[in-house]
């Protein structure tokens, strides 16, 4: 298979997957088999911005798994490649890793440990979003061509809009889940009070101000005593 045969195979196993695929984790790893299959770099990671997915653990990939050290370590330093790419939001191609020691001290003595000797880094990006980095790592020194970032930066672009979708996904599914909570409360709070309004012969309000005053002087919510209420058969 040709390169341009093997890229085009690449771009439609990546059309074909990741609409449907909203996870994470496929999306990141579908990007980094696909820039080893056609850039045949000696490995690949990936770090996202913690801003595009708060509260999420998977913001960095890697393959192999043992590269994801060089992530954390420009993340705990704020320095290397990657993190360069992403503030300036373009490529950053290093040919000899040793002439950067005293610039990027952490990342340079760690990548010699890897036997790591060069680097690009690509920003993810969509429109005005930056989703973070998507670094190749080569063993030898390579002199990365305009064609290996052109298709770098490809493949990193499909996969960002998957990501942003995928992050919009999740939100959505947040907002519905508390929709959801919200509602089911209102409900067994209003089932609650025509329980107590009936059992005390008083009105709906002054039946929640007894449901409210109970859960206050035992420190627990008001969904708390109106499901003991409408579940349990409690009274107060």
């Amino acid at each position: 298979m040709s390169d341009s045969e093997l890229l085009v195979a690449v771009l439609a196993r990546f059309a074909r997957l990741l609409p449907a695929a909203h996870e994470l984790p496929r999306i990141l790893d579908e990007l980094l088999r696909s820039v080893i299959d056609v850039l045949e770099p000696a490995g690949a990671t990936v770090a996202l911005a913690e801003q595009l997915c708060p509260g999420r653990s998977e913001l960095f990939a890697a393959r192999p798994a043992d590269l994801l050290e060089l992530e954390v370590c420009q993340r705990d330093s704020a320095r290397g490649p990657g993190a360069v790419a992403f503030a300036c939001g373009a490529p950053v191609t290093v040919i000899d890793i040793g002439g950067y020691d005293d610039m990027w001290p952490e990342f340079t003595s760690l990548a010699r440990r890897h036997r790591i000797s060069s680097v690009a880094s690509v920003p993810l990006r969509v429109d005005d979003t930056e989703a973070g980095v998507l670094s190749l790592y080569s063993r030898a020194g390579r002199a990365w061509t305009g064609q290996d970032l052109s298709i770098a930066a490809l493949l990193a672009g499909m996969a960002t809009g998957h990501i942003v979708t995928a992050n919009l996904v999740q939100r959505h599914r947040e907002v519905t889940d508390q929709l959801q909570h919200a509602l089911s409360s209102r409900i067994v709070v209003e089932q609650a009070k025509g329980v107590i309004a009936h059992a005390n012969h008083t009105t709906p309000d002054l039946a929640f101000e007894l449901i409210r005053s109970h859960a206050r002087r035992n420190r627990v919510t008001v969904r708390a005593v109106a499901q003991g209420i409408v579940e349990l058969g409690l009274r107060i």
